[in-house]
């Protein structure tokens, strides 16, 4: 990805562009990057600064006067862009005729104002490639005399992946003193750090362990779905002539296993998971700012899955301002993206989501999750049973799931946690009677929201793909056989 970037700075540098903001967090990088280019053009690079203080406007106008052949780089000026005095400096510096002559300026962000839009060109450093890291790591192993066999450098390289190249150097050296023998613990380190790295961005959280496929009862149609695109991500698809998979939206009501779903997708396809908070994106200063970094860290990651839990809140359909925009650029990531990123949406309201989202080419399949049938709810109930060390062969399951018609999934989890709880307080084991009295004390969500859900099966009929089969049918043919 580097590679692109330089061969796009370079262009850019060559075509005498005036302004050039290149967006990133790693100055350092960036720098080396741009002298290595300045070099192959054949330009001399200034780079004007006052030491532990703020670049004075004294010092930027003699630049305008900078002959040809000369890139000027500033790094501290992007929060200075509404000073008119810097504005002015800016502006002169790009309005001088001169040939391969060009401003740098290194910033995280930027909002270019008005009188700099057409002069200017905006370049993203990308994070490092899993070469780089590669590399990077090769260089730490050698420096400190460790051996890390080539399958534990391909685990220690993925586990490093979204992160900058000097956290992820801190990171692997950690993992080489800490754990020098180690391969697991090694891993373990680096994935820790990138969790505490991703924790400061505050939108975009590395979930360490995913859900098993296994924890999830029911919803056959998915997990069919799923497993025919289990080697979607290897050399052989892309071989095969087969693009890699975009993205689910998982609809429904709610406490049925959307949420569990999303995470079970990347257990059950061995890949890492991220998850994007969109409350936290609006709740940040800058919030384009902060979707788009979490976009750039996730293809950072890939193959990555990317969990967008209740999707609906964050692109609400009256969305303005803002919302507005952040829609905006979500819907063209979603479209435009080439990065092995699989995208998992959840939606319980399909009122409050836009229509821009659920078109084809923003995923691959709209799934509708329902409330569990019975062969789910049986499935569901045996399984939560042996989660808590119950065998379930020995209680009345089949008649259970029978009662507990219209009950979400995780109401049927809290009808055994709630009995558990009531025969533990009376020092006795689970009973049958234990089960039932707590599944009468159960108030469905059905009675409360039915009209809602009704309205939300009517709206799947004929837009979304069932997640689960339905069974009624398939019974009603056995029993007249």
């Amino acid at each position: 990805m580097s590679m692109e970037f330089t061969g796009e700075l370079s262009l850019h540098l060559r075509s005498g562009y005036p302004l050039i903001f290149v967006i990133t967090q790693e100055e350092n990088r960036a720098l080396r990057l741009l002298g290595e280019v300045a070099a192959e053009t054949g330009q001399t690079i200034i780079q004007p600064r006052t030491e532990g203080q703020q670049l004075p406007i004294s010092e930027l106008t003699p630049l305008v006067d900078q002959e040809t052949d000369t890139v000027v780089v500033l790094d501290d000026v992007h929060r200075r862009l509404d000073d008119p005095e810097v504005l002015r400096v800016l502006t002169d510096l790009a309005a001088k005729k001169r040939n391969r002559f060009s401003t740098v300026i290194l910033a995280p962000w930027v909002d270019l104002p008005p009188e700099l839009e057409r002069q200017s060109a905006i370049l993203e450093l990308p994070l490092p490639s899993p070469q780089q890291l590669k590399e990077a790591m090769t260089t730490i192993c050698d420096e400190l005399q460790v051996a890390q066999s080539a399958a534990n450098g391909i685990k220690l390289t993925r586990a490093a992946q979204g992160l900058t190249l000097q956290e992820a150097k801190r990171a692997f050296r950690k993992s080489m003193i800490g754990w020098p023998e180690d391969a697991d613990g090694a891993f373990t380190c680096v994935t820790a750090e990138k969790k505490r790295a991703l924790r400061r961005s505050r939108v975009l959280e590395d979930v360490a362990q995913p859900a098993s496929l296994d924890d999830v009862g029911g919803l056959d149609q998915l997990k069919s779905w799923l497993n025919s695109r289990v080697s979607a991500f290897t050399v052989e698809a892309r071989r095969y002539g087969l693009p890699a998979p975009r993205g689910l939206l998982l609809m429904g009501i709610q406490g049925c296993g959307k949420s569990l779903s999303a995470k079970a997708v990347a257990g059950y396809w061995n890949l890492p998971l991220a998850r994007l908070d969109i409350a936290a994106v609006f709740g940040s200063n800058r919030p384009e700012e902060a979707l788009q970094g979490a976009l750039r860290t996730a293809e950072a990651m890939a193959p990555v899955v990317l969990w967008i839990d209740e999707i609906e809140k964050g692109f609400e359909s009256q969305g303005q301002g803002a919302a507005s925009r952040l829609l905006g650029g979500m819907v063209t990531w979603l479209q435009e993206k080439t990065a092995e990123v699989f995208v998992v949406a959840t939606a319980n309201r399909v009122a409050a989501l836009p229509p821009e989202l659920p078109r084809k080419g923003r995923f691959d399949e709209i799934f509708f999750v329902d409330l569990p049938n019975f062969h789910e709810r049986f499935e569901i109930l045996k399984l939560h049973m042996k989660k808590r060390g119950r065998d379930p062969d020995i209680f009345s399951i089949e008649a259970l799931a029978q009662k507990a018609d219209h009950l979400t999934g995780s109401e049927l989890e809290q009808i055994i946690v709630s009995a558990m709880y009531s025969a533990f307080s009376r020092n006795l084991e689970l009973s049958d009677n234990d089960l039932l009295r707590a599944l009468k004390e159960t108030v469905p969500l059905y009675e409360t929201f039915e009209d809602q859900i009704k309205e939300l099966r009517e709206w799947a009929r004929k837009r979304a793909r069932p997640a689960s089969t339905d069974r009624r049918k398939i019974d009603l043919f056995s029993d007249s056989v």
